[in-house]
């Protein structure tokens, strides 16, 4: 693999790695946190906190979604290509995810007076089932990204073990 293809690989799979774990974390700690509230407490947490995870959220994502397209096109014309694209489109989907129901979810969580208990716990209900999507996403790109590092093919006439 050329080094222009192996730095594009590698910045890929840390970038989705970091993405993925980060995700998984807010699944498994932060949302059960947030459904554990009284939902006027959860929007006052929200409100108050939410950016800082967005701070590392929203750059991580998009780095991972550049790297894992740009791995892409760099893996042009190489055996590896397949699995650089599968990691690409799980990093898109997790950005097309994010942005069409995730954000603006986000942006009702935080605005003073836009959601009543009810309307909070059914949003935040969703917003967690859509976020286990980007989990599986996230895993899915890493594992994609980390199999385009480390798959080799017998080259032909080769014998295994030389």
């Amino acid at each position: 693999m050329c080094p222009r293809v192996r730095a594009a690989s590698l910045v890929s799979a840390l970038l989705l790695g970091l993405l993925a774990g980060a995700m998984l974390l807010i699944a498994l700690a932060v949302a059960p946190f947030w459904q554990s509230l009284p939902p006027a407490e959860f929007r006052a947490w929200f409100a108050a906190n939410a950016f800082r995870i967005g701070r590392l959220m929203i750059p991580l994502g998009a780095g991972a979604a550049l790297a894992a397209l740009a791995a892409a096109l760099a893996a042009r014309g190489l055996p590896r290509r397949r699995s650089h694209l599968r990691a690409a489109v799980c990093a898109l989907g997790v950005a097309i995810i994010t942005l069409a129901v995730n954000e603006p979810a986000n942006e009702r969580f935080a605005a003073s007076g836009a959601l009543g208990d009810a309307e909070t716990r059914a949003l935040l209900t969703r917003w967690v089932a859509w976020h286990w999507v980007r989990v599986g996403l996230g895993l899915g790109g890493f594992v994609a990204a980390l199999r385009a590092l480390t798959c080799t093919r017998p080259r032909s006439g080769s014998t295994p073990g030389r």
